[in-house]
């Protein structure tokens, strides 16, 4: 393929970003006021008048009308160009990796780069859906996570299936080894979701012991175990960590101005801990000096101790001044971790 052709070829995967992104708001903004997807047809949320096709175009239609609607001139959101052009810039990405470079790596197109490269965008659109929803409302919807789930699962059992065929086909023989039943990727999505609900859970309910109330939503539970069915146990771990390193950039100048201010000390030394652990935790896994499972179980354990002690003097302080809370929806960080680690 030459220079040209490659630069249309990726223009082309933009433009479909584009339009899916476009689709996703429907999405986003027919789950938060309980419409269906498909009716009525696209209208204006001031005025009512049901939209032109040319009102439709992604992005283009925002500009040539001014950011306003063609009918009552009232302000159109932000949020439409934005949501179209993130998804345009991360289906681009995915197709780069998953489909470009997969196949310069092999030396050819395969079936595989085909069922990868569809697979991200699926997931990519899921978690985009997710996060919006819950910064707009704070509300993540069931047949959203449950999407994603159903996705990581469908891929892991389809990856597993060839992985047998495969196995079949150069051996004669089922790969019913301990080996292959323990780490196929279905057991690891499996394992995954487990991980994801279970991790989630006892965090939210330690919120119980504190403050009378849970930690986390029942949502962030839910999107915790579609990502462990996306990425497995393992990667599971590492999205989490991210997660609440991406929360805490997010909250940290407010939170430890906060901290400073009530003297508390013990909280910012378990959070500044925490910090160190993690990032020495994700080195040495980067550099797979993590692989040894047992060794990996004990260092995730420490890090989950030193997180959940951190998480504990926070939910106590704020239980003792609960003016000085600061809550932002932790499932928009968790998409962005996973975001991030589809897209790197």
């Amino acid at each position: 393929m030459n220079v040209s052709a490659f630069w249309v070829l990726i223009g082309f995967v933009f433009i479909i970003g584009l339009c899916i992104g476009s689709f996703l708001n429907v999405v986003i903004l027919r789950a938060l006021s309980n419409e269906s997807i498909v009716f009525p047809a696209s209208k204006c949320p001031v005025c009512g008048n049901k939209l032109k096709w040319w009102h439709n175009i992604p992005v283009l239609s925002y500009i040539l009308l001014g950011g306003k609607c063609g009918f009552c001139k009232c302000r159109i959101s932000i949020q439409y160009p934005i949501i179209e052009i993130l998804t345009g810039i991360l289906f681009t990405i995915a197709f780069i990796k998953f489909f470009v470079a997969s196949a310069l790596l092999t030396g050819g197109i395969s079936l595989g780069n085909y069922i990868d490269t569809v697979y991200s965008w699926v997931v990519i659109s899921l978690l985009i859906v997710m996060a919006v929803t819950d910064i707009k409302e704070k509300v993540v919807f069931d047949a959203h996570t449950y999407s994603l789930i159903g996705a990581g699962l469908v891929y892991a059992l389809l990856i597993t299936g060839f992985a047998v065929y495969f196995s079949v086909a150069a051996t004669g023989k089922l790969p019913l080894n301990t080996s292959f039943l323990v780490n196929n990727p279905l057991t690891d999505s499996i394992l995954g979701i487990a991980a994801g609900t279970i991790i989630m859970e006892l965090l939210a309910r330690s919120g119980y012991l504190f403050v009378g109330s849970r930690a986390f939503g029942e949502g962030d539970t839910y999107i915790a175990a579609g990502i462990g069915a996306v990425f497995g146990w393992k990667k599971l771990i590492m999205a989490l960590i991210l997660s609440i390193i991406i929360q805490l950039i997010i909250t940290l100048p407010l939170f430890l101005k906060k901290l400073f201010d009530n003297k508390n000390y013990i909280t910012f030394g378990t959070l500044s801990g925490f910090f160190i652990y993690a990032a020495i935790f994700l080195l040495l896994q980067s550099k797979g000096m993590l692989s040894n499972s047992t060794v990996y179980i004990i260092a995730a354990v420490i890090l989950a101790l030193i997180g959940i002690t951190a998480c504990v003097n926070i939910i106590k302080g704020i239980k003792n001044n609960p003016e000085n809370m600061i809550y932002l929806p932790f499932g928009p960080a968790m998409a962005i971790a996973s975001l991030l680690m589809i897209c790197l």
